[in-house]
């Protein structure tokens, strides 16, 4: 059954394009990712307003939009709105800070969309959890159901002019979290025990396995999910399981002009809601694993005490940890670029010291215990940090989410993201369907788990012939930490430095030998930190001498020079184009004529696109004006974008575009993956 399992979860991959019309379109038994399949689940009962009715007593269906309006969800609405307000003076970013100052709203989440009659929250995935019946608080694990904030409005004209309607996904996702075995959550508020005719986690997993053999069309395989017999039945999936809201936006984004070191900067809020069911409503709540590091300051020695025993490093150790309520904070932001790298996004860097970290593991394995991930102070600090809500967000994820949810074939291509998710969501497939197995069969699934940032070895063969082990835009290391030492890269690929950092050292990239392939990077730098939070991107090659003191003697690597070949850089030598750039730049051809097979033909950014958008012009008239064709890095489920990149959707209307892939670009040239640009004022629509 293991190895069957794994032959699907390989097939599924494999499947680099659209899917055909007749084709199976979920993702290894453990997600539901087709647009079109998404679309037809929302229009058959699994919109949010209509999940959440019956738990809310309404009598009537309830429109998405004005949802944030419903008392039920007023504490969320009015908790993120004083979150949007308070971040600018509150980060430890002094570029954020001084933005503060300045109460310039243009390049903040306006709140104002929050509770618009023209907002809504379109569906966008559906994913089995049930790797998460280690928590405890579910015997099953969960099932999430993830949306999308989504924004139509008619823009205030100028005078004589029409109103415009604009619309746009933005960034910000809500999981609606189920406990994934029915009846379950009801037993546990009641103190009363599950009938002995109550949904077995067996049950649940097989109804999901077999969801994954389904070949049918979208609108067939939804209704069939829903049907009696699959795993999205309302008898499977219903209000009585909700137990939380989980949220994650992008709360401010500083532009390339602004914040030119980071090619711009952007924070994202991550909070969680706890349904509360004596009140009907959503509160907000600790985060699970998110440290608060005040709590933790004003009493490391408790911190340590609780942390250094042989169970939490156990737990630590297999990924399972769940650190203490007394320790944890209510809300969270992370930054991007730069992931792990940046110190922000390293929330538990030096709550311990690493002479006390260094001694209880001796001591733990002195004591006759094994250590299978964790074997080294450097791999301690590394899987806590990623254990984090922060941690985790910004490891090779995308622009700080880790899913997205792709775009339907209706959206505009230059507003289209095509692959739903990062390299760490579909790279963790393989053990995810794995617990979904044991579970079908009865057994005591294994929970433990290797680190976010590279697969665990054993699950190395289903990822073959995909980049989500060891491929192209994997993370690599290129030290001797016993922890690390086998993150190599494939054939063909070495491990490069794009984000040098001084809290993970020796950390890399894996990118093609020569540094020739399309997408390469063509800059390398260090990012320095003067104190938690504050963060300086220093590029090594070509060096930022003065800016970041680095001793030209480091700058080494010149930038390639291939005729026919360009580089998307940022343009320190001469500022005044305003080319913003992102870290890292890539390899592109200068045009789509005889493109290599690592490319296909995209659109790309160009000198004015930025100031283009900030002068309040629309979207689609600076994409017109101020992009241009390129041999751009090819991209897929399978073959995934670098760090901080995103793999958007292909050009139906350019010859040389190959069917079946999107194209790697900086995650800010999309319009709906920014909150600056977008109207700041519009007439109220009442007609809908």
């Amino acid at each position: 059954m293991r190895t069957i399992g794994r032959f699907l979860l390989l097939a599924a991959l494999l499947c680099l394009g659209p899917w055909p019309a007749r084709a199976v379109t979920l993702d290894s038994s453990v997600a539901v990712t087709d647009p079109d399949t998404l679309q037809a689940l929302e229009r058959g009962g699994l919109s949010i307003s209509r999940l959440l009715g019956p738990a809310l007593g309404l009598t009537r269906e309830v429109d998405n939009r004005g949802l944030f309006s419903v008392r039920a969800l007023t504490p969320v609405r009015n908790a993120v709105k004083q979150e949007i307000a308070d971040e600018p003076a509150g980060s430890p970013d002094p570029y954020v800070a001084a933005m503060a100052k300045t109460k310039d709203p243009s390049q903040k989440f306006n709140p104002n969309y929050i509770d618009d009659d023209g907002s809504t929250l379109d569906l966008t995935g559906v994913v089995n959890r049930m790797d998460r019946g280690y928590l405890g608080h579910t015997e099953c694990g969960e099932i999430r159901l993830i949306y999308r904030f989504h924004y139509s409005v008619a823009e205030k004209p100028a005078k004589g002019k029409t109103a415009q309607r604009i619309s746009s996904r933005l960034p910000l996702t809500m999981s609606l979290v189920f406990n994934a075995k029915p009846g379950e959550a009801r037993a546990r508020a009641s103190r009363d025990r599950p009938s002995a005719t109550a949904v077995s986690c067996a049950d649940v997993a097989k109804r999901w396995l077999a969801a994954g053999q389904k070949d049918l069309p979208p609108d067939q395989l939804a209704a069939w999910l829903r049907s009696d017999e699959g795993p999205l039945s309302n008898a499977m999936l219903n209000s009585s399981q909700i137990m939380r809201l989980e949220l994650n936006m992008q709360v401010l984004r500083l532009s390339a002009s602004s914040r030119r070191d980071f090619g711009g900067h952007a924070e994202y809020l991550l909070k969680i809601f706890k349904w509360d069911p004596a009140t009907s409503t959503f509160q907000e709540s600790k985060m699970e694993n998110q440290i608060d590091r005040k709590i933790v300051l004003a009493d490391r020695p408790a911190f340590a005490k609780w942390l250094l025993t042989d169970r939490n490093i156990y737990d630590l150790d297999r990924g399972r940890l769940v650190i203490n309520d007394k320790f944890l904070a209510t809300s969270a932001v992370s930054v991007a670029p730069g992931g792990m790298s940046r110190s922000q996004n390293n929330i538990a860097y030096g709550l311990l010291d690493d002479a006390d970290i260094d001694k209880a593991l001796q001591d733990y394995v002195a004591r006759g215990n094994e250590l299978r991930s964790v074997k080294s102070v450097a791999g301690f600090n590394l899987r806590l940090n990623e254990m984090t809500c922060t941690g985790c967000h910004q490891t090779h994820g995308i622009a700080g989410f880790h899913y997205t949810g792709a775009d339907p074939a209706s959206e505009p291509r230059r507003n289209a993201v095509f692959v739903p998710g990062s390299a760490v969501f579909f790279a963790d497939l393989p053990r995810r369907r794995a617990i979904v197995e044991d579970f079908a069969a009865g057994g005591h699934p294994d929970f433990s788990r290797g680190f976010a940032a590279r697969p665990d070895a054993k699950f190395a063969e289903a990822l073959k012939d995909t980049d989500l082990y060891n491929g192209w835009g994997s993370i690599c290391y290129s030290g001797q930490d016993a922890s690390f030492k086998d993150w190599n890269c494939g054939d063909g690929l070495r491990c490069a430095g794009v984000h040098e950092s001084a809290i993970h050292p020796s950390f890399g990239t894996c990118v093609s030998e020569m540094g020739t392939a399309v997408g390469d990077p063509v800059e390398f730098g260090e990012i320095k930190m003067s104190s938690w939070g504050s963060d300086k991107y220093c590029r090594l090659s070509p060096a930022t001498a003065k800016a970041c003191a680095i001793d030209p003697a480091r700058d080494k690597k010149p930038p390639i020079k291939l005729a026919g070949y360009g580089a998307a850089r940022q343009r320190y030598d001469n500022p005044e184009q305003k080319t913003g750039g992102f870290p890292g730049g890539m390899l592109r051809k200068a045009s789509c004529e005889k493109l290599p097979d690592e490319a296909s033909c995209g659109r790309l950014a160009k000198t004015g696109f930025n100031d283009c958008i900030a002068s309040g012009k629309d979207h689609k008239f600076c994409t017109k004006e101020f992009t241009k064709t390129a041999g751009l890095r090819a991209c897929d489920k399978a073959h995934p974008c670098r760090e901080d990149y995103i793999c958007t959707a292909g050009y139906d209307d350019l010859a040389e575009a190959k069917p079946g892939k999107g194209t790697c670009i900086p995650p800010y040239f999309i319009f709906q993956f920014r909150v600056d640009g977008h109207p700041r004022s519009w007439v109220q629509d009442t007609e809908e």
